[in-house]
């Protein structure tokens, strides 16, 4: 299963504008799939009664969703989830790295080109089994940075550009997230056409209204209020994710932010001052005794 994962995301990457059609197509399908099979006929059958009565429509599912802009606003809404899913990267769990020792830095006792050399092994590796963890990066990048033979000012430095490097991340996935953001100001949008479009017709039939007959009025009248009600409740809730993995992306980064500059660059920093300063550590008497 973790492997098909892995392979999973790194297909998404390597073919991103593949993903992000096929999800469209897939969103696309599904729901139009719903509609025919379930939501068009409920809905004729209902109109059909209530046109027998000389009654408005009852306010069922069938009914709010039966017309084209609350579709369009499912599919885009289905839509803007699958690429949440992919840029987000929803089916990794990446903070788990953070809690474990992946880079086995309590067994370390010296800080040396063995030591560094085995870090960034072991960095690199993780990063050709799973391409998706892109943080990983950042500690790349500070370990790259990071030579013995340098002062302990270095430690320093390689800090800064970790934390540079984890800001670059957000700044890249606020790019990719162009298209959602697209995608959550075009629902409402497409729900206000929807209004429009019922309005006109319910003043196109405002002679019938005045003969009597309301029930055209209501049903155009209907379609307006149904699809601004559809896309401003889509809205809402796509606006309330959106927010929650925005929160959850900053916290990552401040984590590895956090790890970066403590446990990292914190320990190899102790191992450097240990090593300049040889008093500090037990001589050879000591340790036998």
């Amino acid at each position: 299963m973790r492997t098909t994962v892995r392979a999973l995301a790194k297909f998404a990457i390597n073919n991103s504008l593949i993903v992000d059609i096929l999800g469209l197509l897939i969103s696309a399908v599904v729901v139009h799939l719903v509609y025919m099979l379930w939501i068009d006929p409920s809905a004729s059958q209902l109109l059909f009664l209530a046109q027998e009565q000389g009654q408005p429509p009852p306010r069922t599912i069938s009914i709010i969703l039966k017309d084209p802009e609350q579709e369009i606003c499912i599919i885009l809404g289905l839509w803007c989830t699958w690429l949440w899913l992919f840029r987000y990267q929803l089916f990794m769990d990446e903070p788990h790295l953070l809690k474990t020792d992946f880079l086995h830095l309590k067994d370390k006792t010296a800080f040396d080109d063995a030591v560094l050399a085995e870090l960034r092994h072991n960095v690199s590796e993780k990063l050709q089994v799973a391409p998706h963890l892109q943080l990983l990066g950042a500690i790349e990048t500070v370990l790259n940075t990071l030579e013995p033979r340098r002062p302990i000012s270095q430690f320093k430095e390689a800090s800064d550009v970790g934390a540079a490097a984890c800001d670059v991340y957000l700044e890249q996935l606020d790019a990719k997230l162009s298209l959602n953001k697209y995608i959550l100001w075009a629902i409402p949008s497409v729900g206000f056409l929807g209004t429009v479009r019922g309005i006109g017709e319910a003043l196109g039939r405002a002679d019938e209204a005045l003969a009597g007959d309301i029930t055209g009025v209501a049903n155009s009248l209907g379609v307006a209020f149904n699809s601004t009600f559809c896309a401003l409740f889509i809205s809402l809730l796509l606006m309330l994710a959106s927010y929650l993995l925005q929160g959850r992306e900053e916290r990552l980064v401040a984590n590895y932010k956090r790890f970066i500059a403590a446990d990292l660059v914190g320990k190899l920093t102790a191992l450097a001052k240990s090593q300049e300063n040889p008093a500090e550590r037990p001589s050879v008497d000591e340790s036998h005794s």
